[in-house]
């Protein structure tokens, strides 16, 4: 049995909207914990930013924490209640401020379906379209977002094959394309497009797979302190 860890002040957290949890596109922000109140939690303004026209809204907060050798993540549900402009820090400085209101105590989670990650250079996963190796920009269970050229010819709704490549594991996948869009600088990327893709299978070793592997480039980021 798993004992569930107390959020603490200066805990570093993740945001997601509820309605978003288990879509493939979920906007993830970040925070950081001020204040604790019983049920009600203070924390940063979010990166990126929200304003008041995101107040009343439903939201999953999560936090890592470390249980004998692993790194586990933790979440409850809360409510954006209030969003305050001059929230005193410890050193004074006005800043603003969220406060929350949660609903439930804290349990393990599995943000790996919506969670995304971007696989370093050492990373032993690769997406194959056409024998050829996109570029990953990041990828949960639900889907990846990648570059590629122009000349794939990728559209929305389209179904499209590849090859996913996890260590020695080769598996066959199924995905439907969601967006398509082009470079901000096109005149530097002008044969580049932006795609994301929605994974779509029902291959209990394909997942294990992947979920293994997103929990090893977590762990990589978080050892750098870049998560």
């Amino acid at each position: 049995m798993i004992k569930i860890p107390s959020l603490k002040i200066g805990t570093r957290v993740d945001i997601v909207f509820e309605n978003e949890l288990m879509k493939s596109n979920a906007h993830i922000m970040k925070a950081l914990v001020y204040d604790i109140e019983e049920s009600r939690i203070i924390i940063s303004q979010t990166s990126p930013a929200l304003n008041h026209h995101f107040l009343d809204r439903r939201i999953m907060v999560s936090f890592i924490a470390r249980i004998g050798s692993r790194n586990l993540r933790f979440g409850f549900p809360s409510k954006l209640l209030d969003l305050v402009n001059d929230y005193k820090i410890a050193s004074q400085e006005s800043v603003e401020a969220f406060i929350l209101q949660s609903y439930k105590k804290s349990e393990l989670v599995d943000f790996r379906m919506y969670f995304r990650v971007t696989p370093q250079r050492q990373s032993d996963i690769s997406l194959i379209f056409k024998e050829e190796k996109v570029n990953l920009i990041d990828i949960s269970l639900g889907g990846a977002r990648f570059t590629c050229p122009l000349d794939y010819s990728l559209r929305n709704d389209d179904r499209i094959k590849f090859k996913l490549l996890i260590g020695r594991n080769v598996f066959n996948l199924d995905t439907r394309v969601r967006d398509v869009w082009m470079p901000d600088d096109i005149a530097v990327n002008r044969n580049l497009q932006y795609v994301r893709v929605e994974f779509e299978y029902d291959n209990k070793q394909l997942e294990a797979s992947l979920g293994k592997a997103i929990i090893e480039i977590e762990r990589h980021l978080l050892s750098e302190g870049k998560l």
